[in-house]
């Protein structure tokens, strides 16, 4: 039989307790996604307002034994549920229509809902508040490839403020763990933006921080991160022996089931190509592509701390085209088909035009320099890039004109990227 005459956020809730389950693992349960279920917690006496939420939570309570049942009553009570229903539309009329308003958009789970989930779990931290840390987290690490870093560090910071709050408070060993691991993600998501802004003291100090919280945390997929980071800042800085050597060593303290151990290998072949060892790269990009295939599948191939065969095709094609590699065309090539993400479509047009340029097509080399050059999405960690391939096309053939208008094109997205530079 029902108890109540509506699901509203706080009875919803009180079901997730009685059945002792976190948002995602109730979400699953229920057939519905997390945002659903922090969009019902976060109205609290407002009625959930998916059409067949009704339904749904009906059901999860007929089908819960009796003592999830008398679980499920005690919470309701403790919670100050009102079982007059002209209370409940009271409290509908106060508060529904208010967390209604809040837009469905990227940055839906932002400190205002932090607070409400924070104010809901009665507690320093709860459940739901940690979900909603981790979901920020992972939304942020997959906006990294499509998001003006500038924009990007500024979400970052919003929520490391957040988790440094949540510490601050009264938490467990394993809320506490927890939120060391998300500052850790954070920290390196805020890292790799500074070296994409050209921030090199910002980036160490962030690097550094990640590593200590995943020193912290006993986590070491974290502290293998930041030493990749370290490896990635050393090829921007064309420091190539030593990005060789950072790659080397985070191969050595990384997960072998994770992915940091799979861009560590890739970075290997990147820094062996500069130095021009053919061999070490192929047998750097052999190992890569079979640690690839011992990670778990279905990860979403733009999130920045995975490693997919996607990511495999470009960081090939940068390697052989650094190699002068006629076979960096067909790589190159398939990542401007299959490519979502603009940062590394503007990249694979530099690592064509390279090759290109190799084989004598330099009208063509100087078509994708010249798109690279305009899209907008040149950054100083990557602005070097289209430099070389400029300098190529000058070097080899100084009488075309292209060449010398990409010159011109060239110092003007220096001079705009070096006002990112300026941005903290």
């Amino acid at each position: 039989m029902r108890p109540i005459d509506q699901w509203t956020g706080i009875a919803a809730r009180a079901l997730r307790r009685a059945l002792r389950m976190s948002v995602r693992v109730y979400a699953e349960h229920l057939g519905v996604s997390f945002r659903a279920v922090v969009d019902w917690e976060a109205r609290g006496a407002g009625i959930c307002r998916r059409p067949d939420t009704q339904a749904i939570l009906d059901t999860a309570l007929a089908q819960a034994g009796d003592e999830v049942r008398a679980r499920f009553e005690l919470i309701l009570r403790s919670a100050g549920y009102q079982e007059d229903a002209t209370d409940r539309r009271d409290a509908t009329k106060l508060l529904g229509e208010e967390v209604s308003a809040v837009p469905a958009t990227d940055n839906d789970f932002d400190a205002e809902l932090l607070e409400l989930v924070r104010r809901a779990e009665a507690s320093d931290v709860g459940a739901t508040a940690l979900d909603a840390v981790d979901l920020a987290v992972a939304d942020l690490a997959l906006r990294y490839p499509r998001t003006p870093p500038v924009e990007l560090l500024a979400a970052i910071r919003r929520w490391s403020r957040d988790v440094v709050t949540l510490l601050d408070g009264k938490t467990t060993l394993a809320q506490r763990r927890r939120l060391l691991v998300a500052g850790g993600w954070l920290s390196l998501l805020a890292a790799t933006v500074h070296v994409d802004l050209g921030h090199r003291a910002a980036a160490q100090i962030a690097r550094n921080t990640a590593a200590s919280l995943g020193r912290e945390a006993e986590e070491s997929e974290l502290e293998a991160w930041a030493v990749e980071t370290a490896a990635w800042e050393a090829l921007v800085a064309r420091r190539w022996a030593e990005a060789l050597s950072l790659a080397r060593t985070g191969q050595e303290i990384a997960p072998r089931s994770r992915a940091a151990i799979v861009q560590l290998t890739a970075q290997e072949a990147r820094a062996t190509a500069r130095l021009g060892d053919t061999r070490a790269v192929y047998a750097a990009l052999a190992l890569t592509d079979k640690r690839l295939r011992e990670q778990p599948d279905g990860q979403d191939s733009l999130h920045h701390f995975v490693f997919d065969p996607a990511k495999l095709v470009y960081y090939t094609a940068t390697a052989l085209s650094w190699l002068g590699d006629p076979a960096a065309e067909d790589y190159s090539r398939e990542v401007l088909s299959a490519s979502r993400a603009p940062r590394r479509v503007v990249t694979a047009r530099i690592d064509l035009g390279l090759v290109l340029t190799e084989l004598g097509r330099p009208d063509e080399a100087a078509a994708l320099g010249a798109e690279a050059l305009g899209s907008g999405w040149l950054v100083p960690s990557n602005v070097w890039r289209a430099g070389e391939l400029v300098a190529a096309l000058t070097t080899r053939y100084p009488d075309i004109a292209e060449s010398r208008d990409l010159g011109e094109q060239l110092r003007t997205a220096a001079r705009q990227t070096e006002a990112w530079h300026t941005m903290k």
